[in-house]
């Protein structure tokens, strides 16, 4: 017995000397999010963007679990502007409610199976079901997309270049043999500015043995900022000026997200001010509508601020619970990040709307003051712009 239990052990330590070193310690896939629509429902996501225009209300819910699914419906009269439509989710939320946030040089594999009716045709504009953003830039950094190419329905990866805004598809297939039927799709990525992106489509369900794609891009630029993070989105994000548009919809189930190697510690946030008078645009309670949203702020107090504030009458943040002793006028201070020359509308409690112009950088704080007049006890503090894009609010102050 004592001779086998050596001989085990000095033919274990001959394996360990013989193994490859990137097989001691390397890195694995550890799962992160896998959601249930039974249990999770809408709130597996960080965030809706179903018809936030309010374009179709007789057809909410455009996103919404079904039977062990999440489906994504589009109608012809959905609008998200003047020449498009959007119905889509953003973000992952963990277990307990965090969101999920995909940091720089961090390497993510994201699973799911979609089903693509006939009804959801490619387009000559564009048609996106899946894309990869951060909240800072405009520009999404990668898409999965259903393009016309030489005039044959495609699906197809890509990623896009931040210095000319352009897209540039590296991985494509045919779309009507994958129609009216389940594909699993895997999109592998780094996010790092000298990242790669993988994309790997697979016709049936979990086991399907047919590869129909497997192509792998490198040396792309998958970061984009310093103080946001990347995320996923899901649904139907289309033009609406390509010809015989249809009712239509998206189903997706089985999402899995892993990392690779252990989780990034989240970041840590200055504190929000606590001072009298002081409300914080980012706080609980606070209304967000549209585009309006938090987001990392690295000098704001509290470490965020509100942004995509205005340009339309959707996009808008409404500060609630802003408290006065007395009936009168008041001082309001409005702290902000500006580019250049920028200005909110605000209402205060549904009145008359005052202009606040504001003059900055988008890297310092800025402030305006203006009066304001407040009621006994509570009031809500409305940021709007009908024209253009506002500043990003950080946090305002009533004296």
């Amino acid at each position: 017995m004592r001779r086998h239990l050596v001989g085990a052990l000095a033919a274990m330590a001959l394996l360990l000397q013989t193994a490859p070193a990137h097989a001691v310690g390397a890195p694995r896939w550890e799962t992160r999010w896998n959601p249930s629509p039974w249990r999770d429902g809408v709130n597996a996501f960080e965030a809706l963007e179903d018809d936030r225009r309010g374009s179709h209300p007789e057809g909410l819910p455009h996103v919404r679990a079904d039977k062990g699914v999440w489906r994504f419906d589009a109608h012809v009269e959905d609008r998200d502007g003047s020449d498009r439509m959007r119905n889509e989710v953003r973000g992952m939320r963990a277990a307990d409610g965090t969101p999920l946030e995909i940091r720089k040089d961090e390497t993510w594999r994201i699973t799911y199976q979609m089903y693509i009716p006939d009804t959801l045709d490619a387009t000559t504009n564009f048609t996106h079901i899946w894309q990869l953003k951060n909240s800072d830039v405009g520009t999404p950094i990668a898409q999965i997309s259903l393009p016309v190419v030489n005039g044959v329905q495609k699906i197809a990866a890509r990623y896009w270049t931040l210095e000319d805004n352009k897209s540039h598809d590296f991985a494509t297939a045919d779309l009507e043999p994958i129609q009216n039927r389940w594909v699993t799709t895997t999109i592998e990525f780094k996010s790092g500015d000298a990242g790669y992106m993988r994309w790997v489509l697979r016709d049936g369900q979990k086991n399907g043995s047919r590869t129909i794609v497997d192509e792998k891009v490198d040396g792309i630029d998958l970061w984009w900022t310093e103080e946001q993070y990347n995320r996923p989105k899901w649904g139907i994000y289309r033009s609406i000026k390509s010809a015989g548009l249809q009712e239509t919809y998206l189903l997706v189930k089985d999402l899995k997200a892993e990392q690779l190697g252990p989780p990034t510690p989240p970041v840590k946030l200055p504190p929000p001010d606590r001072g009298p008078g002081t409300y914080e645009a980012e706080r609980a309670g606070n209304l967000f509508e549209g585009a309006a949203e938090p987001a990392y702020c690295a000098v704001c107090s509290g470490g965020r601020k509100v942004i995509l504030i205005g340009g339309n009458i959707y996009d808008y943040a409404v500060v609630r619970g802003v408290l006065s002793e007395t009936t009168g006028t008041r001082q309001l201070t409005v702290h902000a990040l500006v580019d250049g020359s920028q200005s909110f509308s605000v209402s205060v409690n549904g009145g008359d709307a005052i202009q606040v112009p504001m003059t900055g950088t988008k890297d310092t704080v800025t402030t305006a003051t203006v009066p304001v007049d407040l009621v006994a006890g509570v009031n809500t503090i409305r940021f709007f712009g009908l024209t253009a894009r506002g500043p990003e609010l950080d946090k305002i102050v009533i004296r």
